[in-house]
């Protein structure tokens, strides 16, 4: 009898482990295929932490304080696009009242006389004679314009898809990260403090790193505004930078998107000065030039292979924080820039807190949290009770107190986010 039920047992746990791994085979797949709208996510939910946290003492809903803090990020970002726009919109208007013969002659063997004259005579030559589009609108031409609508739709529609999981993802994780950290210490955690540990010190440091291109974004955008503004007071009459101010703020913006980074402002008005110098002297290609050096040295070079490692990853190895920002969109793509220093700090504290005890074979001490993977020149290394390694042995103590909490214990759990974010 008690050979049945032992096997019996065994045959349930079986069943009951094949149903979560295909319920957990389908979860991962459903974050594979939508992997970066969730590290997005991850990275927005860590950008307004702070801002959250600042809300409590004011706010008591959570959901209140959830919607306001992603309310006070986003809204900077549209302020930013709606003064764009209205610049654009300024400067579309004085080129519509703008007359092109000082650059027919220059001009006219590449794009003909027809576009040469005012923007404003050919919109009303158009408006009157509509017929002389059909010259061009062939069916074909048309297909192929069709197509590709169709085509910046779709891209333009997934890119909606992806930021509204980004944004749903950071909202609920605002909301209720007390409920998920307590069901992890809880559940699968439990008397393990090592596990709780490692999982506080990685939270920390994702916390700074995420913040940290906030901060990023802010000091590029007050760097490039104030180059771009002496750059303009240097300039020659007719090479003075358009809204200089603006194209600083547009650049600090640009520096959160992966890869191309700040170069999807600044090289645009290389071309554009050196088109404007080559049409009106070349004598003045000096600026264009020293333009393209101070936006390569100065805002782009200095403060992206300085500036973002120091700021994003203060309790991390400087270079490893440069190389998981390069390293990251070069791999993953787009979402590299945020998951590349995922994967560092998961790393780093895997390295710090678990890989020494299992390689030598012996049980994971939570006090390896304060270890440094990579010592200083002179042979020294991160050690709990050190100056740079208070901060560890805090998480540590707080994190093996916190083992075992309840899901619902949410008092005790703002209180310890409160605390970790005052230190």
């Amino acid at each position: 009898m008690g050979i049945e039920s032992r096997f019996a047992e065994d045959r349930s746990q079986v069943a009951w482990w094949a149903i979560t791994v295909v319920v957990g085979a389908v979860l991962l797949y459903a974050v594979y295929e939508y992997l970066g709208a969730f590290v997005l996510g991850v990275f927005i939910y860590y950008a307004t932490r702070p801002v959250y946290e600042r809300l409590g003492d004011r706010l008591p809903s959570r959901s209140l304080r959830a919607g306001l803090a992603l309310v006070l990020i986003v809204l900077p970002i549209l302020l930013l696009l709606a003064y764009t726009v209205a610049v654009g919109v300024r400067e579309l208007s004085g080129i519509a009242a703008a007359d092109l013969s000082a650059y027919q002659e220059t001009l006219r063997p590449y794009v003909g006389d027809a576009v040469l004259g005012s923007p404003r005579e050919l919109l009303s030559s158009v408006l009157s004679n509509p017929q002389q589009i059909q010259e061009f609108a062939t069916p074909e031409t048309a297909r192929q314009v069709a197509e590709a609508a169709g085509g910046y739709a779709g891209v333009f529609a997934a890119g909606l898809i992806q930021l509204f999981i980004a944004l749903a993802v950071a909202f609920y994780l605002l909301r209720d990260d007390f409920k998920l950290a307590g069901w992890v210490r809880s559940a699968l955690a439990r008397d393990d403090p090592a596990f709780v540990a490692f999982g506080t010190a990685v939270d920390r440091d994702l916390k700074t790193v995420y913040f940290g291109n906030i901060l990023n974004a802010f000091v590029v955008a007050v760097v490039a505004a104030v180059s771009y503004n002496a750059l303009d007071v240097i300039a020659p009459p007719a090479l003075s930078i358009p809204a200089p101010t603006l194209l600083g703020l547009l650049t600090g913006a640009a520096s959160l998107i992966p890869v191309v980074g700040m170069k999807v402002v600044y090289v645009p008005v290389v071309f554009y000065l050196f088109g404007l110098s080559l049409l009106t002297d070349p004598a003045l290609l000096w600026y264009p030039i020293a333009f393209l050096l101070v936006s390569l040295a100065v805002i782009d070079g200095a403060t992206e292979l300085l500036l973002r490692p120091y700021i994003s990853g203060r309790n991390l190895h400087v270079g490893l924080v440069l190389f998981s920002y390069i390293l990251g969109p070069l791999i993953f793509g787009w979402y590299g820039l945020f998951f590349g220093p995922l994967i560092l700090v998961v790393a780093v504290h895997l390295a710090r807190i678990v890989l020494p005890e299992l390689v030598h074979g012996e049980h994971v001490d939570p006090a390896a949290v304060g270890r440094d993977p990579i010592p200083d020149a002179d042979g020294s290394v991160y050690e709990p009770g050190s100056d740079e390694g208070d901060a560890d042995a805090v998480a540590c103590e707080e994190a093996t107190e916190g083992a075992g909490v309840e899901p619902d214990a949410r008092d005790d759990l703002d209180a310890e986010r409160a605390r970790d974010s005052e230190g």
